[in-house]
């Protein structure tokens, strides 16, 4: 199923994805996380796909109220998921009993990314409402407004983002997995590791997911001995890239890599142009083509690679939630990962409430950011010693026979300033 931005709107008014009995520059730490696996079950004996964070001696005074500001436009091909993610492992630690003796209280805000006064309404009513925290979109556009609401005085975790303005842990604010440079490095490494010498990049000025991604490629694919040859542009819902295919088609020579952070319905039609054209070069892109499902458009996607932040296998944590989630009668969460993120996101506010004892904003940041090695439905995840963007493996996916299929795993031995 293509989760296109032609589809959103049915997704959220149709409540495709509701639950069932629910409520409403990179950085290091010493150690690398593994994302992939998620092998995990928490510590605490519970069942597998509920791993509640914590199971400590805390009784909290008042419920933890978690709000989610959606992202209904452009972003909600990660909110969406995220936020079924999210919603659905509410409902399975309140069913084990809920933090600190109380039900978490659950409530999300959907508005639309070309509104960012609206976003920052619509923070400013979850916060009136009681919001302890809130999980915020993927996009600055939307999230630097949000921060001016919240002041530092709560946190905010960007669930499906990986922006590096909006990391900050002094501010509140963090990011649920790596960031764009650090994706966008890796992605780089990948290709020097499969022999590629001279990379394309195709880069658009309208948000900077879209050329701070191309630009940190460029950056450690020179660095490591590789050359762009050139950095293409478009624009988001551009429906013609024979330009920029006859571009790469006539270099010399024609380029080993196209690397770009594409999203459908913009990379199914440069993908079907560019094979089309008979360019065999390899293309990779970053977590967009996990968010869009590119592997969705038939032949033309198949061996492309992206990057991603997890993703299901047989055994592990990330699996276990997604089956949990189906035997509740949701339905299926087209995008796994970000789904996958949203219930990340729960645990680790979950886990900052038993440590701090305490709802209060502050006492949350301060919690959040002191975390280490807390298992997840992602697997381990730490942000002590980061200032808000943990440190973990990217995940290589490639399409494979009209699937998404793990290639490899690492943390970039560079990271772009």
């Amino acid at each position: 199923m293509r989760l296109t931005r032609s589809k959103i709107a049915t997704y959220l008014f149709t409540g495709a994805l509701v639950v069932a009995g629910c409520g409403s520059s990179g950085e290091e730490t010493d150690t690398t996380t593994n994302a992939t696996t998620g092998a995990t079950t928490g510590g605490s004996g519970a069942a597998p796909g509920t791993n509640p964070a914590t199971a400590g001696d805390c009784k909290l005074d008042e419920p933890l109220k978690i709000g989610y500001m959606m992202d209904t436009g452009l972003g909600a091909i990660g909110d969406v998921p995220a936020n079924a993610g999210a919603e659905f492992k509410v409902k399975q630690i309140n069913d084990a009993g809920g933090v600190g003796g109380q039900k978490i209280e659950y409530e999300s805000k959907q508005v639309a990314d070309d509104d960012p006064a609206a976003g920052q309404r619509a923070t400013a009513e979850l916060i009136e409402g009681g919001a302890d925290v809130i999980l915020g979109p993927p996009f600055a556009t939307m999230g630097l407004p949000m921060l001016e609401e919240t002041k530092g005085e709560i946190p905010v975790i960007f669930v499906t983002s990986t922006e590096v303005s909006l990391t900050d842990s002094a501010n509140g604010s963090f990011l649920a997995s790596f960031n764009d440079k650090v994706q966008a490095s890796a992605a780089a490494e990948l290709a020097k590791k499969q022999g590629a010498k001279n990379a394309v990049t195709i880069s658009s000025n309208d948000i900077p997911y879209l050329n701070v991604t191309t630009k940190a490629f460029a950056e450690v694919f020179e660095a490591q001995g590789g050359t762009v040859q050139t950095d293409l542009s478009y624009s988001l819902g551009a429906t013609d890239f024979s330009a920029q295919v006859n571009e790469i088609k006539g270099l010399s020579p024609v380029p080993d890599v196209i690397y770009s952070a594409f999203f459908l319905p913009e990379a199914g039609v440069f993908l079907e142009q560019l094979r089309a054209a008979g360019v065999e070069s390899t293309v990779i892109s970053a977590d967009g083509f996990d968010a869009s499902e590119v592997w969705s458009i038939g032949d033309a996607a198949e061996g492309v690679f992206y990057t991603a932040h997890t993703f299901p296998a047989e055994g592990n944590e990330v699996q276990a939630f997604l089956d949990a989630y189906n035997a509740s009668g949701g339905k299926d969460i087209p995008t796994p990962s970000f789904g996958s993120l949203g219930a990340e996101a729960v645990e680790t506010v979950v886990a900052a409430a038993e440590a701090a004892c305490s709802t209060d904003g502050k006492a949350l940041i301060e919690a959040i950011s002191a975390i280490k090695d807390l298992e997840t439905t992602t697997g381990g995840l730490t942000y002590e010693g980061t200032t808000g963007t943990p440190k973990r493996d990217v995940v290589i996916m490639t399409v494979k026979d009209g699937k998404p299929t793990l290639a490899e795993q690492f943390f970039p031995t560079q990271v772009a300033k």
